[in-house]
């Protein structure tokens, strides 16, 4: 949904004892392991004491799905296979490529990504690279579509529009009436446009789910991705409108790339256009998106983050996405 930023994660004992079962399964030891990520998955980097770093993502205990990991494991394979920068899941010595933690958790071990972030450095170029990587993912999933290795059934994203307008969406008691009055005004408006785009072939399929700027990374001039644990079923579009969101909407504490935005909105739909044929409305369908994209952050927020100041740009995402709002508002029903 957004960085995760945040103080450094516990780095306890047991866990610990997890990865290296799990590094022995593959044959491997640990020559340093540092957790890297608690919010959602707990995310493990791993330097073992030959070969290059690994990275062991421990699931949600609410993640146990079994075939949307398998699905999820074969996108990145397929990926990889068709020549993209993802993680690639690694087999055990017996052949298995998830690992049950004793409290019931599922685990992976992956490559670990290289590549360089970019926020700042967010150009024109790095924009068409990320529209070409993204539309060969389309293809690589429109692939396994057709063989029948999507497995899943779930949605990628869950904007859960119908729930925000009518106001029994979960957590609404933590914002101001104002605020809820303001997001059930735009849920119940944009509800009806984004159901309108259909699950047309080209239009609807199995999509990363949240490819933002902090789950790009750049290598020679290649875009490549992580965190493929939100994939699913959705608009083709969303993946687009997550990487433009924060462009749009700087509410992150990230750079401010407004006065190039319409640049970098150009560059992404071409390069993405160039890798695969896009629907015809793509542009507002990305645009509408972003929008609800809004709505959902702030859901992510209400679901998974203790207090709406839990990591420092919360209270700013807050405002800001209140006043992006309203002028959306302003402009749709003024239409």
């Amino acid at each position: 949904m957004a960085p995760e930023r945040g103080p450094e994660p516990n780095t306890g004992a047991a866990p610990q004892a997890f990865v290296r079962t799990v590094l022995q399964r593959h044959g491997l030891r640990a020559q340093a392991l540092r957790c890297v990520a608690r919010l959602d998955c707990e995310v493990w980097r791993i330097r073992p004491s030959t070969g290059p770093e690994l990275a062991l993502r421990l699931y949600a205990a609410s993640h146990q799905d079994t075939a949307a990991i398998e699905t999820e494991l074969d996108f990145l394979e397929a990926s990889a296979a068709a020549g993209l920068h993802v993680p690639v899941p690694l087999r055990s010595q017996e052949g298995a490529r998830w690992h049950r933690h004793p409290d019931g958790r599922l685990a992976v071990l992956l490559t670990w990504l290289g590549g360089r972030q970019h926020d700042r450095g967010l150009s024109p170029a790095r924009l068409a690279a990320v529209g070409r990587f993204t539309g060969t993912l389309h293809r690589v999933a429109d692939e396994l579509q057709h063989a029948g290795r999507v497995r899943l059934t779930r949605p990628a994203v869950s904007l859960d529009l119908p729930a925000w307008a009518d106001g029994t969406r979960a957590g609404l008691a933590r914002l101001t009436p104002e605020h809820r009055a303001l997001l059930a005004r735009a849920a119940a408006r944009l509800h009806p446009m984004i159901e309108g785009f259909g699950q047309a072939p080209g239009t609807w399929g199995l999509v990363h789910g949240d490819l933002h700027p902090w789950n790009l990374l750049f290598v020679r001039g290649a875009a490549g991705a992580i965190d493929f644990t939100d994939c699913g079923l959705g608009h083709r579009a969303m993946d687009l409108a997550a990487t433009l969101q924060y462009l749009r909407h700087p509410l992150a504490d990230n750079h401010d790339h407004r006065p190039q935005y319409a640049a970098l909105h150009d560059a992404l739909l071409d390069g993405y256009a160039a890798a695969t044929t896009p629907p015809p409305d793509l542009p507002r369908q990305v645009s509408l998106l972003i929008t609800a994209r809004l709505i959902m952050t702030l859901g992510w927020m209400l679901d998974d983050w203790p207090t709406l100041d839990h990591l420092p740009w919360g209270p700013g995402f807050v405002r800001g996405s209140q006043r992006a709002l309203r002028d959306w508002l302003d402009q749709a029903e003024g239409c």
